[in-house]
């Protein structure tokens, strides 16, 4: 095919027939589909981050395993038997009177004030593989006989326990567990433990 001087050919292009066109995407088409394919993925990441656990019972959880051990630790310091008594809705910490031979509530630490449970969670306890039946919480007249169901001994010791902590209406369950040396770990359902 002769060209010209300016490199354009002096012939007319052939006729473009309808259906002899080239088969493929344009580069609009192709960046509209990586659009959507990374929208549709980032949804998915999202849906996956929220609903893929339930944090309320990780952080109490958590916050149940740190306060035993600073329990503990502040046992072991003050020479002073420390319980845990637990309801299905809540929880508490109790410090033993020796001169009056009973278990008081601690009323004067923040950090072993009474706590309830978040909406939905429930609390079921096990001691040495037996499960027990939590009472109901009711209301301190001044006259009642505590009595925890876990106590922290003053060398550390403590009689091994499993808290379950779950939430009414699904599978998630965390899992507080003491030793009898002292330890305390976290698990989730699908965990062995962590500690």
């Amino acid at each position: 095919m002769p060209t010209s001087a300016t490199g354009t050919s002096s012939s007319p292009l052939p006729p473009v027939r309808p259906g002899n066109r080239n088969s493929g995407f344009t580069l609009l088409e192709l960046l509209v589909v990586i659009v959507i394919i990374g929208i549709v993925t980032s949804m998915a990441v999202v849906s996956v981050n929220v609903l893929g656990g339930d944090h309320e019972i990780d952080q109490e959880a958590a916050r149940l395993r740190a306060v035993l051990m600073q329990v503990r630790e502040d046992a072991m310091l003050q020479g002073q038997d420390v319980g845990l008594r637990i309801d299905a809705r809540g929880y508490d910490f109790l410090r033993y009177d020796s001169r009056n031979e009973r278990w008081l509530i601690v009323s004067d630490d923040p950090l072993l004030r009474e706590r309830a449970l978040p909406d939905g969670v429930v609390a079921a306890l096990t001691i040495e593989s037996r499960d027990v039946k939590l009472p109901a919480r009711a209301t301190p007249t001044g006259e009642e006989r505590y009595t925890p169901q876990v106590v922290v001994q003053a060398s550390g010791d403590l009689v091994p326990f499993e808290v379950a902590l779950s939430r009414d209406g699904t599978e998630e369950v965390r899992r507080i567990k003491g030793a009898a040396d002292g330890a305390i770990s976290v698990q989730k359902n699908d965990e062995s433990g962590q500690g």
